[in-house]
């Protein structure tokens, strides 16, 4: 009985679980890649065991983060299910049940998925097509289902050990506190040393192309010093200058839906400005891996053997892959939660004369400007780096390979725009359900 409730449960949450299955499928299918590679990368002399290992400890983070968000937008549900009496040991097995039906089928999507881009890779970039056999499906395939294994049974765990500790009080009562910051004028200073980090930066940054080799080299190991500063810096200038606007400006917030706007970024600003910072070094090392993939996968380039050197262009252009899944996915988790925790409020505009298109287009503005705030630093630091170390590059490169790293970043920003899309329309699909907008209508 418990086992056919929770595949109903599963098939009613279908749009709730839309994030985990997107996560997870593409996760899965990533990893499936890399057993791919790795399994053939022993028949050439290139490990690539540690990839693998990468995703599943990334999948058990995540999956956890989805977890934690999953009991909780369904924690009245719960609370019912123990009052009308199930113990707290079938409530487990049941909910178990729901993430094992939609994880198999995540499982079996990412491998089909993983091995035709492998297929892909193998025809239409390494002309390897001998590489493809039943065997190498056969043993990846296993591969992957031990790590979904591993995953699931770690995910077991964490799940029955917190709905052991469930309390029906806890599960009803929940409370939402605003964040706030105790000096609203830091931020003037947040952007003076801000200007400072940037200047140093860039000043680094064209030492390393025009001066000699003998000096430019010391300085690469010193240059993530004031690149990962200046990120930090500058988050916590802007989320302390929104919040200033708040406190100090009052009056100019109440054109269109700016008051809205910026009370909904900066009612967690400190938890904001922490992923912000994160996620923005976290796209910034995806853009890197994918132009070093990039260039390794050029056959006129022989930094190594041309097989290991094929192999790891590939091995570099996952972990792009990955990046850029881990940014989307904790981005949506945390527009979600935060749109569930608003939809009292957003129902308020309704109220007060907002039409349901224009609610609409509010949540989808929201949703736009939380999936790309972190882009924010990213774009500025890419703005000035890239056309410096693609004239470097213009000199130590064959002549064929001109201006490879600006064809690197377009490809990446499509690759990057599909992404958005794809999760856009993820968050937009959840919290339509959540915060229930079709249901609004301007008031007669």
């Amino acid at each position: 009985m418990y086992f056919k409730l929770s595949i109903r449960n599963a098939k009613r949450s279908i749009v709730n679980y839309l994030l985990y299955i997107t996560t997870m499928t593409i996760l899965l299918s990533i990893m499936e890649v890399s057993n791919c590679i790795a399994i053939v990368g022993k028949q050439v002399g290139f490990q690539t065991i540690s990839l693998p290992i990468l995703i599943t400890l990334l999948l058990v983070i995540l999956v956890g983060y989805i977890d934690s968000f999953m009991l909780k937008q369904r924690a009245k549900e719960f609370a019912n299910y123990l009052l009308l009496g199930m113990e707290k040991r079938k409530l487990s097995f049941m909910f178990l049940c729901e993430f094992l039906i939609i994880g198999i089928a995540c499982f079996i999507a990412g491998v089909l998925i993983g091995f035709g881009i492998y297929a892909a890779l193998c025809i239409a970039v390494l002309h390897k097509e001998n590489e493809m056999n039943i065997s190498l499906f056969g043993w990846s395939i296993l591969q992957t289902f031990f790590y979904f294994c591993l995953v699931e049974c770690l995910g077991a765990f964490r799940k029955k050990h917190i709905i052991d500790k469930l309390q029906i009080r806890e599960l009803i009562c929940e409370k939402d506190r605003n964040q706030k910051i105790s000096n609203s004028n830091t931020y003037k200073k947040w952007g003076i040393v801000f200007i400072i980090d940037l200047v140093c930066l860039i000043g680094l940054l064209c030492a390393i192309v025009f001066l000699p080799k003998y000096i430019a080299f010391p300085i690469l190991s010193i240059i993530a010093i004031p690149l990962l500063s200046s990120i930090f810096i500058f988050y916590k200038w802007l989320f302390g200058y929104l919040y200033a606007i708040r406190q100090e400006q009052p009056n100019s917030l109440y054109h269109k839906n700016r008051l809205y706007m910026i009370g909904q970024i900066t009612s967690s600003l400190k938890t904001s400005a922490v992923i912000n910072i994160i996620l923005c070094i976290c796209l910034l090392f995806s853009a890197m891996s994918f132009s070093c993939g990039v260039i390794m996968l050029q056959p006129s380039v022989n930094l190594f053997n041309t097989d290991s050197q094929q192999w790891m262009g590939v091995l570099q252009i996952s972990l792009c892959l990955i990046f850029i899944v881990i940014y989307f996915s904790v981005l949506s988790l945390q527009q979600i939660v935060e749109l569930k925790r608003e939809s009292k409020g957003i129902k308020v505009l309704s109220y007060i004369g907002k039409s349901n298109k224009q609610i609409k287009e509010l949540v989808k503005k929201q949703i736009a400007g939380k999936l790309l705030m972190p882009m924010f630093m990213t774009l500025l630091v890419l703005l000035f780096s890239i056309p410096l170390v693609n004239l470097k590059l213009n000199l130590l490169l064959p002549i064929v390979m001109h201006n490879i790293l600006l064809r690197a970043a377009f490809c990446f920003a499509i690759c990057f725009l599909f992404f958005y899309v794809c999760y856009f329309f993820v968050v937009y699909t959840i919290s339509k359900q959540y915060v229930g907008i079709a249901n609004y209508r301007k008031p007669c």
